[in-house]
């Protein structure tokens, strides 16, 4: 058993290694149950509009359970249980089920996500696609992998495809053109998507929420620091300027994009607020 000082301390690169091996196995544990109920369950509709399961509370318990008895006094904090918007200190922040749309679809975007939060970073994260088997893990400034394997984004070709709202799609194809990239509608799944554009699938996905300041730490940050960690980049479009980890309204996308969608930082911008669908 793993034992921390007080709740919130520093982690040592160790400390944090075993942390991840513990989530990989609670992840690969789950991911059998939750890949058999795919297509098979009721929901209920969040405040914020998004469908609920009971799956999803399960699969948060377990998780806070099973990495509890091995890391006593280790802060860990669930979409389903909650935590304060603006939580800080060293902690864990775990999203059980991403995608449940296409869970409740059985249709390939759902993962489970978890990303730790350090002096005000994202340093570690761990994503678990169950319905493929694909398990990602990256550390800030450790590099990102896939199933052991690093990803490296650059000597990867770039993709000719992208993924955002269908909304957006025939703007930001037009802004992609120069480069031969379009983009189209992806799965719900930001977990996925992100996944997808690491190890080189698409060329970006273009995270922008329902309406400007939407989603949560949890939906988004994990996927970033992956991209980031496999040599891809993570530009944010809202107006207070760099990326951090609570930034909402960004683009994850192949290093051969970084100019033109810096470029184009401004016109997203607009384009995702004039767009907007407001709950």
């Amino acid at each position: 058993m793993n034992m921390l000082r007080t709740p919130g301390d520093i982690l040592t690169p160790d400390d944090i290694g075993r942390q991840v091996d513990v989530l990989q196995g609670i992840f690969r544990r789950l991911g059998t149950h939750i890949v058999a109920a795919a297509g098979k369950l009721a929901y209920t509709t969040k405040s914020d509009n998004s469908p609920v399961t009971n799956l999803d509370v399960e699969i948060d318990d377990a998780i806070i359970s099973g990495f509890s008895s091995q890391f006593p006094g280790m802060p860990i904090y669930g979409e389903e249980s909650g935590y304060q918007e603006g939580q800080t200190g060293t902690c864990w922040l775990i999203d059980p089920i991403d995608g449940t749309k296409s869970l409740l679809a059985n249709v390939a975007g759902y993962t489970t996500m978890a990303v730790l939060v350090q002096h005000e970073e994202a340093v570690a994260c761990v994503i678990y696609n169950p319905r493929d088997g694909e398990m990602y893990v990256a550390r800030k400034d450790g590099g990102a992998f896939k199933n052991g394997q690093r990803l490296d984004l650059a000597n990867a070709p770039l993709p000719k495809v992208a993924y955002c709202r269908e909304r957006l799609a025939g703007a930001i194809t037009g802004m992609l053109r120069p480069l031969g990239v379009s983009c189209e509608p992806g799965p719900t799944g930001a977990g996925y998507g992100f996944g997808l554009v690491a190890d080189g699938r698409i060329a970006a996905r273009f995270n922008f929420p329902h309406y400007p300041g939407g989603g949560y730490v949890h939906d988004y940050a994990p996927g970033a620091l992956l991209v980031r960690e496999a040599g891809g980049k993570v530009i944010s479009v809202e107006e207070n300027g760099d990326y951090t980890y609570r930034t909402r309204s960004f683009v994850a996308c192949h290093p051969a994009l970084e100019t033109l969608v810096r470029q184009h930082a401004a016109e997203l911008r607009q384009l995702e607020i004039e767009t907007a669908q407001r709950p």
